[in-house]
């Protein structure tokens, strides 16, 4: 009685054998198609998580309580900047009344001149998260030049540190402004470096300022040389799917530029400065 039984396992092993030799010998001839078709559905993947819109579309649809953001435009921001890039009375007045009374301008500006901070991130240095702050901070960016200009992922600020939302990439005039939520998750468009400046600004609830103390005062220009490079459009792709480690466990490395002999400087050293969203 055991034999048939030891002949059917036999012949059962057999069969497994015979049935992986197959499937591997389907993979070494198919090996490259299942290459293409994977690198294929890879870029489709990358691509399809992108949509374009225009500003002007966005005026008054997308906003702060839904999608935390919320776009503004008047030629009279930028021809009417008072000195020192301060903000113009008018985009001080408009921003202000897109949010809760007892929020303020910080004293902080940081001017961006042709390069671009092109991979996803959150604004680290003004994170409600990092500083455990009562009141969310918001980011204001003005724009000088017309073209691309912002990629945002509308309602990622409510769904930190996780992202589930697309890429909207805008396209607007010189004198748009993005309101947003610090904890948004963005990213400055490439724009082929052609000509491009901007302006950003922080406003908070007073009742937060003291927490933010490390950007009071602070006057900054980012003026590194534009490159337009594949490597960089990689990176920029990554950064999306890559958001939560490098936002939440790698974000001390983001936040202020280290003495290059500390431990901390020498990690941030191997990495360009273009990459950090730091002061």
């Amino acid at each position: 009685m055991n034999k048939p039984q030891l002949f059917n396992v036999v012949i059962t092993n057999a069969g497994v054998d015979a049935i992986n030799d197959k499937i591997l010998s389907m993979y070494m001839n198919y090996r490259y198609l299942l290459c293409i078709v994977f690198i294929g559905i890879l870029i489709i993947t990358l691509y399809s998580i992108e949509t374009v819109a225009d500003s002007q579309d966005l005026i008054g649809k997308r906003t702060i309580e839904n999608d935390g953001f919320c776009v503004l435009y008047d030629p009279e921001y930028i021809r009417s900047v008072s000195s020192g890039d301060s903000p113009s009375r008018k985009l001080h007045a408009d921003a202000l009344a897109q949010l809760p009374p007892g929020y303020v301008f910080v004293d902080y500006i940081y001017k961006i001149s042709d390069a671009a901070l092109s991979t996803f991130h959150r604004d680290v240095t003004s994170s409600q998260h990092v500083y455990d702050t009562v009141h969310p901070i918001y980011t204001l960016i003005l724009y000088k030049y017309s073209g691309d200009l912002l990629s945002l992922c509308p309602g990622s600020h409510a769904s930190y540190p996780f992202v589930w939302s697309p890429v909207v990439n805008v396209r607007g005039r010189k004198g748009t402004a993005f309101l947003f939520n610090s904890d948004l998750l963005h990213a400055g468009q490439k724009n082929g470096c052609k000509d491009r400046e901007v302006v950003q600004y922080k406003l908070s609830h007073l009742d937060d300022l003291p927490k933010l103390h490390h950007l009071h005062g602070i006057r900054a220009n980012k003026a590194d040389v534009c490159t337009d490079t594949l490597y960089q459009s990689v990176v920029r792709k990554l950064s999306y799917f890559f958001e939560m480690p490098i936002n939440i466990c790698f974000y001390p490395m983001m936040i202020k530029r280290e003495d290059n002999n500390t431990f901390l400087g020498k990690i941030q050293s191997f990495i360009p400065l273009t990459y950090y969203n730091n002061v």
